[in-house]
């Protein structure tokens, strides 16, 4: 009964040392008549995944390892045609580790549970995404029952348990981990049956484990949300067993309004009618928020301050220095100009829910989630890119330079760390573009790229993007974009406006009230775009421009000062390197004013 596939390890030295141990182990089973008779054979393996995956692809059956990141799957029964097939992974299942006892005679005493509960509760272990909620609670019940009966049976073993689950802890954030990816993953694919299957499978699994913290005397105090549904449910499982095996009848009731309960605090609505309906209720943006430590999906900017050692310098050493309150108020401005000019309420109010930033030292770090749904993606850059460009532009006014990329990646921020995939390829992003310039990831312009005319309407990504003439692959935003396309967006602003006017031959009383309004906000608004636009002419935009040259002159001449007066070769060489930043600074400036024959920069075309 007991086979051995072992590939790493010594297999006769394995065999050796173990073969008399396991089969005592089978023998006090046996003599407890708990051996079950559909048990096909025992299989140590050290690699439990792998023979797993051989044995179903040869018996023409899918099978896989359900492990989050927090467990090992170390022990797994395979049902094909009623013969079962038990897989102990052999490099932790063996005679030297303490708890092989226990994990061995709990496995084998759930296959024996799992063939009582068979016969006395003989239902379909399968079911589909049109399955009733009350048939599928059905179904997963026998499994739930099967874990209280082994626990009954377990007592008849004088097993030393020195692997408990002490707290329903490490199950309920996989839980929460889990549903929330899967809530990602139907944004992307819009596939609601698939999603349910998954998040039922979740429940089942955290159920069983839960049952496991109970029976193991362990925690449920810190499982947080779903702490009352879950003690309900435990509760209700084993009073249903007890008139299980009375061979009473089950009113699955009480869990399948618990279970409806826990699913709804994860934005799902199920119907516990006859036919089976499944309705996500809010974005996944908000499922678990600050309830949840994971890491999500993000838009990521990383920004430094150029120069920032001797702004230290200045502001130590001069009492009278307002640098640092200047630092503060421009992130704090830019954040709050930016959002108060986003022509959608509803996308406002998402950036001021769900917008992190931290400023630590030199540098800053800026973050938007988002979903794989429609348009999105391109919103949320859009969002994203406003504040940089506002940030970088009210810097460059009070002198100071910025250098940054922004990536996609995995994204956690609390009030005491950052944990991000996405900052780490923003911040290295930003090693290489040399220029005071925000890279943008060639990530994220793929992104951009899908269905790209329809997504970035009315979000003016075209005018948002520039490239260097002699370099078409390093792309940056134009921190210049609000002043130059400023005209476009006031014209845009207003066009939207009147699109709203439906046509005066409807005959609807609602409809002719609401084009009276529109009327009326037109006419009133018209005024002001046309004195905005007259506000922002070219050549108030050039002064502000202007003035900013001024600046970099001023620090290039400085800098070229620098060099003339010193012979340190250190000094010269990050003297030239700084020359080199301000004069890129300076044709940049004058290319967007029109004042240079020089091509050297491009809008950055999309092809899809």
């Amino acid at each position: 009964m007991i086979i051995y596939k072992l590939y790493s390890l010594n297999s006769e030295r394995f065999i050796e040392h173990n073969q008399e141990y396991f089969l005592n182990l089978l023998e006090i089973i046996r003599e407890q008549t708990f051996l079950s008779s559909t048990i096909d054979g025992i299989i140590f393996t050290d690699d439990i995944h792998g023979e797993i995956k051989r044995y179903c692809e040869e018996s023409f059956n899918t099978q896989y390892l359900t492990i989050g990141r927090e467990f090992k799957s170390i022990a797994k029964t395979i049902n094909i045609d009623g013969k079962k097939k038990v897989f102990f992974d052999a490099i932790n299942i063996n005679v030297w580790s303490k708890y092989t006892s226990q994990i061995f005679i709990e496995q084998l005493l759930e296959i024996y549970a799992d063939d009582l509960i068979s016969n006395i509760y003989p239902i379909p272990q399968q079911y589909l995404p049109e399955t009733p909620f009350k048939e599928v609670i059905k179904i997963h019940f026998s499994q739930w029952a099967t874990k209280v009966i082994c626990n009954t049976l377990e007592k008849s073993f004088t097993i030393d348990e020195t692997f408990k689950q002490d707290t329903s802890k490490i199950f309920i954030d996989s839980f929460k981990r889990n549903i929330k990816k899967y809530h990602f993953e139907f944004q992307k694919d819009n596939n609601i049956d698939n999603f349910w299957i998954k998040s039922m499978k979740e429940i089942d699994f955290l159920i069983r484990r839960c049952l496991d913290v109970k029976f193991d005397g362990g925690k449920f105090d810190d499982s947080n949300d779903f702490n009352d549904n879950i003690n309900t449910i435990l509760s209700e499982i084993e009073d249903l067993t007890k008139l299980l095996l009375k061979q009473k009848e089950l009113d699955f009731t009480i869990i399948e309004n618990e279970i409806a309960s826990i699913f709804e605090k994860c934005f799902i609505k199920v119907s516990l009618n006859q036919r089976m309906e499944v309705k996500i209720i809010d974005t996944p943006k908000k499922l678990f928020k600050n309830n949840l430590v994971d890491t999500e999906q993000r838009i990521v900017a990383f920004i430094d301050i150029l120069g920032f050692t001797s702004i230290i310098e200045e502001y130590d050493s001069d009492e009278s220095s307002n640098i640092l309150n200047e630092l503060h108020d421009t992130l704090e401005i830019a954040i709050k100009v930016s959002i108060e000019n986003m022509i959608d309420s509803k996308v406002q109010t998402d950036v001021k829910e769900f917008l992190e930033y931290r400023m630590f030292s030199d540098c800053l770090c800026i973050s938007l989630p988002f979903i794989e749904y429609g348009n999105d993606f391109h919103i949320q850059f859009h969002s994203l890119s406003s504040i940089v460009k506002a940030y970088q532009l009210s810097m460059m006014q009070k002198g100071f330079f910025v250098r940054g990329g922004i990536s996609i990646g995995s994204f956690y921020a609390d009030n005491n760390m950052i944990f991000s995939g996405g900052l780490v390829k923003a911040y290295k992003l930003e090693q290489t573009a040399f220029y005071p310039i925000i890279a943008i990831d060639d990530n994220v312009i793929e992104r951009l790229k899908h269905n790209f005319e329809e997504n970035e309407k009315g979000l003016f990504i075209k005018e948002t993007m520039l490239t260097f003439k002699n370099n078409q692959s390093k792309i940056f935003l134009n921190p210049f974009d609000f002043l130059d396309n400023s005209n476009k967006y006031l014209d845009y602003l207003n066009s939207t406006l009147e699109n709203l006017i439906i046509n005066d031959d409807d005959n609807d009383p609602l409809t002719k009230m609401t084009n009276s309004i529109l009327k009326m906000t037109s006419s009133l608004t018209k005024p002001i775009f046309e004195q905005a636009k007259l506000s922002m002419n070219p050549e108030v935009i050039n002064k502000g421009k202007e003035d900013i040259l001024k600046i970099i002159q001023f620090q290039i001449e400085k800098h070229q000062n620098i060099k003339e007066n010193n012979s340190n070769e250190k000094t010269l060489k990050e003297a030239e390197k700084i020359i080199s930043k301000y004069n890129f600074l300076k044709d940049f400036t004058l290319w967007s004013m029109g004042k240079t024959e020089l091509g050297l920069f491009n809008y950055y075309k999309f092809e899809e």
